[in-house]
């Protein structure tokens, strides 16, 4: 085999898994050679139970496989343990009581000693100094996620109590230090993308986590996609999430190239899941234009009609993709509720003035529950929209949760009229109660 053609061994090891990556370079040093840029990926995936920190560290010092890493995720998920038994509990009701109890006596025993690594592992903000020392070693560092929803663990049973939202759970000062050392790490690091699902709002609204965010996001302008999912659960008082808006803004303005941003909203305070958060663009960007916008997602806000068309109008000469609405925190089996609420205005009179106002765009989505607030005048509007595509614009199965009971509609009719006019779709179907 060391006889063949370098490129056709490149084109062997391409095709192979891991561990066979591993079998063939043990065969010869030639193989071990050729091998080498096949050892790693280029996306970095990190545990909160492993020692993933100090592996990505040990990688970064490494003069042959720092190239390699382009993306990292950091997924900081956690299960509330409480909920989580009684979920897995009504998951597997219908199951024989002995293999039902051995089942989940397996799953909980795994989680136990994850927690156990978890807790000798450490927090992340007890490894800054490797984290940012990583980060600024990575050449080709390009991509950064940080997430709190995406499932830590290879079980079933946990896998789909972590996909309830109601099972996770958020340690808010710990996450406070967490995030604040993710920033730290960040510094000045030249990124193309910056996603973040579950920031925890108050901080842009807390010195000395405000500033210390906007001190160490000002490479920011070098990114092309921002999103951001926030958690507004902790908001306290009026003022407070007057100040926290007003700081998001302020960050958001770091990211003035971008052209694919996502905004969104989900009130993880239990029995506020399906509420949509007042949001002020005018308060929040001050008329700021992102020159270079052309795929927006804004998700669960409450907005004014005029003050949403006016900054979308802005981006008229840019914006060729527009998603309103998404699945929210919707259970697994329930329909989208992270839609748009306007407390003035009609979803015909926005329509109808983007049609006008958006003459680039390509395709428009929409998702979840959008209602405006004329409950008793012949003027309301509900829609309940289920999900022809997903975030990458690609098409969809229709989901399993799309009955005929729930009256959820696909949105196709409401893109083809804001893209090409005629008669507006809302006035054939029957107004919704949701």
């Amino acid at each position: 085999m060391d006889s063949l053609p370098t490129e056709l061994l490149r084109y062997v090891f391409a095709y192979s898994d891991a561990a066979s990556v591993r079998a063939l370079r043990r065969v010869s040093r030639t193989l071990a050679e050729v091998g080498y840029d096949f050892v790693l990926g280029p996306n970095f995936r990190a545990l909160p139970w492993r020692n993933d920190i100090d592996r990505l560290h040990n990688i970064a010092l490494h003069e042959r496989l720092r190239g390699k890493i382009t993306s990292v995720a950091l997924c900081m998920g956690e299960l509330s343990p409480y909920d989580a038994r009684h979920a897995s509990m009504a998951h597997h009701f219908l199951m024989d009581p002995e293999s039902r109890a051995q089942l989940l006596q397996s799953a909980w025993k795994e989680y136990s000693e994850i927690e156990k690594q978890r807790q000798v592992v450490g927090a992340l903000h007890l490894k800054t100094d490797d984290l940012r020392e990583a980060c600024s070693a990575l050449p080709n560092l390009r991509e950064f996620v940080v997430n709190f929803t995406d499932c830590p663990f290879d079980n079933e049973v946990l896998e789909k109590v972590f996909h309830e939202p109601n099972c996770r759970k958020l340690e808010y000062p710990e996450v406070y230090q967490n995030l604040d050392a993710i920033i730290l790490a960040l510094h000045g690091i030249q990124l193309s993308s910056f996603k973040i699902d579950r920031f925890p709002l108050e901080m842009f609204g807390k010195n000395p986590h405000r500033r210390h965010w906007f001190s160490h996001a000002q490479s920011f302008n070098s990114l092309s996609t921002l999103h951001l999912t926030l958690d507004p659960s902790k908001l306290q008082g009026p003022s407070a999430a007057f100040r926290s808006v007003n700081g998001l803004g302020g960050f958001l303005r770091l990211a003035i190239n971008v052209s694919n941003l996502k905004i969104a909203f989900h009130p993880y305070a239990r029995g506020s899941i399906k509420s949509k958060f007042a949001l002020s663009f005018r308060e929040c960007l001050d008329g700021t234009t992102f020159g270079r916008l052309s795929s927006l997602i804004l998700e669960g806000m409450s907005c004014d009609e005029d003050d949403l068309k006016d900054f979308l109008a802005r981006h008229g000469k840019t914006l060729t993709h527009l998603r309103l609405g998404g699945r929210g925190l919707a259970m697994p089996w329930e329909a989208s509720n992270g839609g748009i609420h306007l407390y003035e205005g009609t979803f015909r009179s926005l329509l109808a003035g983007l049609r006008h106002r958006l003459p680039k765009l390509e395709r428009l989505h929409l998702e979840g529950v959008l209602e405006c607030e004329h409950r008793d005048l012949p003027s309301h509007e509900a829609y309940n929209f289920y999900p022809l595509t997903n975030e990458d614009w690609e098409d969809i199965p229709q989901p399993v949760w799309v009955r005929p009971g729930r009256r959820l509609i696909n949105c196709s009719p409401f893109e083809q009229f804001v893209k090409t006019g005629g008669p507006y779709p809302g006035d054939t179907l029957i107004q919704q109660s949701l």
